[in-house]
């Protein structure tokens, strides 16, 4: 008997739905078997019942062994992202805590296999209850009529949130700009669907990530659906926040981004030069590339004779000063986020080597230091989605996908070109400043070929047999399984 590993999850996902009658159908069979005799409002519990039976469905399908984790108390129902009164732009299905019943009904009848979760305490963290599809509902999903494909999202999922300073979300006015940057999204979120966004490596379209600090294993689902993507504000304000969320490419490093295939075919990611630097200059009506030619983060530290390690944790705590309030929660958020275990050396912060380090950063940009440490970040944050928003709106246009990594960009091998004239495009049209600088990264760009073609230097063989490559890849079984699914759904 294979042992259930209960942390390979994923939260049940209360937005999943279907407009296709084939899924109404199958959800009516398991009504009618198990649940006619249920005295409880029959049009409720079939909405709850499908929400839990599609989400089942998504899973066992992206891998049989993912469990579903599932909040048992009806408390956690009315936590500003599930409304126990029903009633939210959050919560167009209206999901209440009768949930609960639903689950427990699928238990009893032996659809689902359950495992009960547990309060956490100051020694180790809770887990919440984790649920997957049995073998008897494995064999009715095997039976349907609809498939990977036809279950989706509610039409109308909210894709433009507003949180307070308690981070919890709240209800506001539609309006003529809150439509307008919605619009975007769920274009943006059309051109994504249509998309094969994976990475051939992937055998299973799932990734383990050890945490940095704890080293305790996440669990990223490389999938069809996860890539939903939403904007958040922040603060009850439309000024502050506004990034685009939600992608799984958001949750991955870098060198894992660069293995990313669009519709099959390699990618190239090109991101701004030490963005929320530029913008805090550019916020001081200062052009900063105009007043020099060095690197933002290019400060030495004491004591650390790698450049690189130096630019890094000058750069970190760059931009967590930017959001903190104060230098101790600044202090305590770097040693809590720092990846110790990403350097040869072994360092040690304590606050009074971060605020001789702190100090040197206000050194190099006195004309914006007094941003350090009063939650600026935000408003920054708000800039660079304007110039997410603009980019992304230019491919959608041409049904070209790209993928946002707040202040970075992921487009098919052969756009880059266009992705680096439109970066610069935007930001002059946001900021209002003329100068910035970009950085690609270390994948092939149909530059490299061109040059290679008219050379006759050491490095010509090796870009055009690169380039003869472009279109191939040493993929899985699972990758090309993947694959085939989704190009046999999109070219029906």
């Amino acid at each position: 008997m294979v042992t259930k590993d209960y942390n390979y999850s994923r939260p049940l996902d209360v937005h999943r739905w279907s407009c296709y009658p084939e899924s109404n159908t199958f959800i009516n069979f398991i009504y009618d078997t198990h649940f006619k005799t249920d005295k409880a409002n029959k049009t409720i519990r079939k909405k709850l019942l499908k929400v839990v039976l599609l989400d089942l469905y998504v899973a066992w399908i992206d891998d049989p062994n993912l469990c579903i984790g599932v909040h048992m108390s009806p408390n956690a129902y009315s936590d500003g992202t599930v409304f126990s009164k029903g009633k939210s732009r959050y919560n167009e299905l209206h999901i209440k805590d009768t949930i609960i019943q639903v689950i427990h009904r699928l238990k009893d009848v032996g659809l689902i296999g359950f495992k009960e979760g547990y309060e956490g305490s100051s020694e180790y963290g809770g887990r919440t209850s984790r649920i997957w599809a049995s073998h008897s509902l494995i064999e009715a999903f095997e039976n349907a009529k609809f498939g990977y494909f036809d279950v989706g999202y509610i039409e109308n999922k909210e894709v433009i949130i507003l949180r307070d300073e308690n981070k919890k979300n709240v209800e506001y006015e539609t309006t003529k700009h809150t439509e307008e940057m919605a619009e975007v999204v769920r274009s943006y979120n059309n051109l994504l669907a249509k998309t094969f966004i994976d990475i051939p490596e992937m055998n299973k379209p799932t990734m383990e990530i050890a945490d940095k600090n704890s080293g305790k294993t996440r669990y990223v689902n490389i999938t069809h659906h996860g890539k939903f993507t939403h904007r958040v504000f922040n603060n009850n304000s439309w000024d502050q926040g506004g990034r685009f969320y939600g992608g799984f490419w958001q949750q991955i490093d870098q060198i894992l981004r660069s293995r990313i295939r669009l519709n099959d075919r390699p990618t190239v990611e090109i991101d701004f030069s030490g963005l929320h630097v530029i913008l805090a200059y550019a916020k001081e009506g200062i052009d900063y590339w105009t007043t020099t030619d060095e690197e933002p983060y290019h400060i030495p530290i004491e004591g650390i004779k790698y450049p690189d390690h130096a630019r890094d944790i000058i750069k970190q705590l760059t931009l967590l000063g930017f959001n903190a309030s104060d230098e101790g929660s600044l202090f305590r958020a770097f040693r809590s986020e720092f990846d110790y275990k990403n350097y040869s050396v072994q360092y040690s912060f304590p606050d009074e080597k971060l605020s001789d380090i702190l100090l040197s950063i206000k050194d190099k940009h006195p004309k914006i230091k007094h941003l350090i440490n009063t939650g600026a970040g935000l408003e920054l944050m708000n800039i660079d989605s304007k110039i997410a928003e603009y980019v992304i709106k230019d491919f959608v246009r041409t049904d070209t996908p790209i993928l946002t990594i707040h202040d970075s960009f992921i487009v098919p091998f052969g756009e880059e070109n266009r992705l680096e004239k439109l970066m610069k495009e935007a930001f002059v049209y946001v900021t209002g400043k003329n100068r910035t600088k970009l950085k690609f990264n270390k994948n092939l760009t149909l530059n490299q070929v061109n040059q290679a073609k008219y050379s006759t230097g050491p490095d010509r063989d090796y870009y055009l047999d690169s380039f003869d490559a472009v279109g191939e890849t040493d993929s899985t079984e699972g990758y090309r399984k993947r694959f085939e699914r989704h190009r046999r759904h999109y070219s029906e």
